[in-house]
């Protein structure tokens, strides 16, 4: 490699990152001013899980093929992707009195042409994702304009990609974050996708088994009151 393309590298890493800090402290900026403004009676009465709210999602496949010896009877990306929303969607109007709806005409889209980089479809979670290669071709792929977003609903935008590194079923950036990262095992699960969500609408971990966002897999379902007032209370939940 020249001298020159040397250069063009690292400067294009430069701006990888600076971007990524940008993206990072506009996402907590709107998050702090959301929640004391119109996320505010939420945050102190959102046990009451009422009235109704809704969470736009909108989910990524990148990757369709089955893995590897997967017969003709094995169910699609695309069914199990349809499973794991419905799943989604009845936990977060059973206990939050969430409607999960979707960000366009339909819930699900496949973008496999052009193929994504091997470091977004094989995936490994952790903060420095955010400032290398996945995490710019996310915020390329993003449902909607999240730092002034035109369509003032914030949506959650879900990656199923080929395979997650290591243990995990599935990551998200937590509450300075606009998207969850899944493959076919974490779509599978139960709880999964859901417990993702709820990541990016600032829920921490939890130490009961039973609970939405127990820190091991399998999860339940049950959500604590204050796990109402914070999700209910996130940018990614409004009214209308």
């Amino acid at each position: 490699m020249g001298l020159w393309s040397k250069i063009k590298n690292a400067v294009k890493k430069v701006v990888r990152v600076v971007k990524a800090v940008v993206r990072v402290v506009v996402r907590v900026v709107v998050t702090i001013i959301n929640r004391l403004t119109l996320g505010l009676p939420d945050l102190l009465l959102g046990f009451l899980a009422w009235p109704p709210k809704n969470l736009r999602l909108h989910v990524i496949v990148l990757w369709t093929d089955p893995p590897p010896g997967g017969g003709d009877e094995m169910p699609s990306i695309t069914q199990i992707t349809e499973e794991a929303i419905q799943r989604t969607k009845r936990i977060y109007k059973d206990k939050f009195n969430v409607n999960v709806k979707p960000y366009s005409k339909s819930f699900i889209e496949i973008l496999t042409d052009p193929p994504a980089p091997p470091t977004v479809l094989d995936y490994e979670c952790g903060i420095g994702s955010e400032f290398g290669e996945a995490g710019e071709y996310f915020a390329n792929h993003l449902a909607g304009w999240n730092a002034i977003p035109i369509s003032l609903t914030f949506p959650i935008t879900v990656f199923v990609v080929r395979d997650m590194k290591g243990d995990s079923l599935g990551c998200s950036m937590s509450v300075i974050g606009d998207y969850v990262v899944i493959d076919r095992a974490g779509l599978l699960d139960n709880v999964a996708l859901a417990h993702e969500i709820g990541h990016t609408c600032g829920l921490w971990h939890s130490k009961t088994s039973t609970n939405l966002m127990f820190e091991s897999s399998p999860a339940g379902e049950n959500v604590k009151w204050f796990q109402k007032n914070i999700l209910r209370s996130s940018r990614h939940v409004q009214y209308w």
